[in-house]
């Protein structure tokens, strides 16, 4: 029988050979510094020719959070395609000013180091397409001529030249190209192509090493001396060691373990799991869908759930504008000290808890005309006898000179997504109503001003929150104006986060930088990581960052020899303003303007199908939800340009879903289930 000891070695020795074997990446990395950032885009382009897809987001910011889900979704869809990454701009500061990040969330796309793709806000379609694209690409690129198939191809359809080089030519052509394949060896069959009409070397996909998990790991052959290696000195022999060194290595390794398994549930972003629609375990017809995963959507699905109709809810997992509110909910009954998206979640579990089930995908057309309703998607057909519209209203914007343009450079509609890019600087928020009330109390914890531009005399919010405005000592307002153009700057963003403007003659247009505060200096150094221990006096600080400054510029010309990586934007300085009453037109100097002016119902899909208002809003019949469609329904914003409110919308659903039921049953549609209930 072995002694207490020998099975206390055994176990300690099983436990760690356990350890030994990797974990797998998570589907979505957190790249948590600029170091790492480089690594990976620099791993991928030169190793395995993989797309890199980086979103740079906030937990504070709404969309960010909508968008999440369908970011992870992609991650598992495009699994060993693709690589997807995430950045944390309050942590990863120095990340998200190198790459300029003015908005969020903000998606920048790679393919062998180069960026191929970059825009502000949840286009999860444009995200897939250029996603998808980006794959194909690098699939057709990833290729690789081996050193035979190249010999060979020589040979066959150009002897002469063969005649002129020996392995070693051959072998730096190769090499020039690219050593183990990729891009450079794509382009080196696209002109041997050209060259000999259509004649190319055999090509194979590039050969992706692999890391290999410790288990895999071939053994390490012994040193001349009969040594261990350095690397082997460095870890314990298992064999060898006492049962106090097994003990030791063993916690040492559990810490480790436990580390990177905090790290990959951090990582991968857990989305709530609800039921999700499978239309092999549906019938052929749904009694109710409701379109829509707002509080107004969320309340019908409730409702209609609890009346036991089974209902199909059908919208990407992504809210309503009550998911993207960052600021607490204050006016909704029975409800404190919660965010917006917590309350979205708790609606959720709710209404699956009571049978709803989930299509999480966008719905693209709706056709009315007939019996039984249709709803498609890019991918699914739902039928239903009665739908629920409940599809709110998106942000409204001015629509003037130089907005579109600077969407992402410092125009937004979210305050609270893109606030804290703009911490200690001027700032305008454009609106008289709720919105620009809440933003500009947002946008006044961080920024160094803000300035409310509203075109009327009086603000149209509600009196509390305009008081709050009113009252802010970081609050000023002008009144009777419109903002009529956006103007920008051309700057020059260099790799280390440096921002270089450029004159209308195309040349660095250098910063007083003395005028700025120590702080402020030290912010832009610290964010460029630039080194300053040790330095205190703010002129020696002004200096090391100018010089920094004057190097970046002279890179960005091509004045070095240095290979740099210069990307050049416009990003908004100013607003051009104009007095309603006086018709004087005057500039703004600003670094960030928020627009909040109201929104526009999403009911373009059913348009000349339903009746309408001139401004979009699907009518209803007063004191109901009925519409001019039997059997459709409408509620929250799509039908209420009025009140516009969570609760407002709640209260809507809940009626919808009753009036559904109700016409449901009138018709003969109504289920066993729901005429039991």
């Amino acid at each position: 029988m072995p002694s207490r000891g020998a099975l206390a070695l055994r176990t300690a020795a099983v436990l760690l050979l356990a350890l030994q074997t990797a974990h797998s990446r998570p589907l979505v990395r957190n790249v948590k510094d600029h170091n790492e950032y480089k690594k990976l885009l620099k791993h991928h382009a030169e190793v395995t020719g993989l797309p890199v897809i980086v979103d740079f987001y906030s937990d504070g910011c709404g969309p960010c959070r909508m968008v999440a889900p369908v970011f992870k979704q992609m991650a598992e869809q495009y699994k060993d395609k693709a690589v997807f990454a995430k950045v944390d701009i309050n942590r990863n500061y120095q990340t998200a000013s190198a790459e300029q990040i003015r908005s969020m969330p903000t998606f920048k796309l790679f393919l062998f180091g180069k960026k191929r793709d970059e825009f502000s806000g949840a286009d999860t379609q444009r995200l897939n397409t250029m996603t998808q694209q980006l794959i194909r690409e690098s699939e057709a690129k990833n290729i690789e001529v081996t050193f035979e198939a190249l010999k060979s191809f020589y040979q066959e359809h150009a002897p002469e030249k063969m005649m002129e080089m020996d392995d070693k030519k051959l072998q730096d052509i190769l090499d020039k190209a690219g050593k183990g394949g990729g891009p450079g060896h794509y382009g080196l069959v696209k002109a041997l192509k050209q060259k000999y009409k259509g004649k190319a070397p055999k090509t194979r996909p590039r050969a992706v090493p692999k890391q290999e998990t410790a288990a895999e790991k071939p053994a390490s052959p012994p040193s001349p001396r009969g040594g261990a290696s350095k690397q082997e000195a460095n870890k314990p022999n298992l064999h060898l060691a006492t049962v106090e060194q097994l003990e030791k290595e063993l916690s040492k390794r559990r810490e480790e373990e436990a580390a990177k398994k905090a790290e990959a549930e951090e990582d991968d972003d857990d989305t709530p799991s609800f039921p999700i629609y499978d239309r092999k375990n549906r019938s052929d017809v749904e009694n109710v869908v409701i379109i829509g995963s707002g509080p107004a959507g969320l309340s019908a699905a409730i409702y209609a759930s609890r009346a036991g109709l089974k209902p199909v809810l059908v919208a990407p997992p992504m809210g309503g504008q009550l998911q993207g509110k960052g600021v607490g909910v204050e006016n909704y009954p029975g409800v404190n000290d919660t965010t917006g998206p917590n309350l979205v979640h708790g609606m959720q579990e709710q209404a699956a808890h009571f049978g709803t089930v989930f299509l999480q995908e966008l719905v693209v057309s709706v056709d009315l005309s007939s019996r039984p309703f249709r709803v498609r998607t890019n991918e699914t057909e739902v039928k239903a006898n009665a739908m629920i519209m409940a599809t709110g209203a998106d942000s409204r914007w001015l629509g003037v000179p130089g907005e579109y343009e600077h969407r992402g450079g410092g125009v937004s509609s979210c305050a609270t997504c893109d606030g804290f890019l703009f911490a200690d600087q001027d700032v305008v928020v454009i609106g008289g109503g709720d919105t620009a009330m809440e933003d500009a109390l947002v946008l006044a914890r961080t920024s160094k001003t803000v300035t409310v531009i509203h075109r009327r005399d009086k603000f149209r919010a509600s009196k509390v929150l305009a008081e709050r405005v009113l009252s802010h000592e970081k609050i000023k307002v002008v009144w009777d104006t419109e903002v009529i153009e956006f103007i920008g700057k051309r700057v020059r963003v260099m790799p280390n986060g440096l921002t270089v403007e450029i004159g209308e003659d195309g040349n660095p247009v250098l910063e007083d930088f003395s005028k700025l505060r120590v702080k402020e200096v030290q912010k832009r150094l610290d964010a460029a990581g630039i080194s300053y221990a040790g330095v205190k006096d703010k002129e020696a600080l002004v200096k090391i960052l100018t010089d920094a400054y004057k190097d970046a510029a002279k890179a960005g010309n091509g004045e070095d020899d240095a290979v740099v990586t210069v990307e050049e934007k416009s990003i908004l300085s100013k607003i051009k303003m104009k007095n309603k009453k006086t018709g004087e037109e005057s500039l703004f100097p600003c670094t960030a303007a928020f627009v909040a002016i109201g929104h526009d119902p999403n009911t373009k899909f059913v348009q000349g199908q339903v009746d309408m208002d001139s401004n979009g809003y699907i009518k209803v019949v007063a004191g109901s939800t009925r519409t001019s469609v039997e059997g459709l329904f409408a509620a929250g914003d799509v039908a209420d340009h009025v009140y516009r409110q969570a609760v407002t919308s709640a209260g809507t659903g809940a009626m919808a879903a009753l009036d559904a039921e109700r016409w449901l049953s009138e018709q003969g549609f109504c289920s066993a289930a729901a005429a039991a209930a």
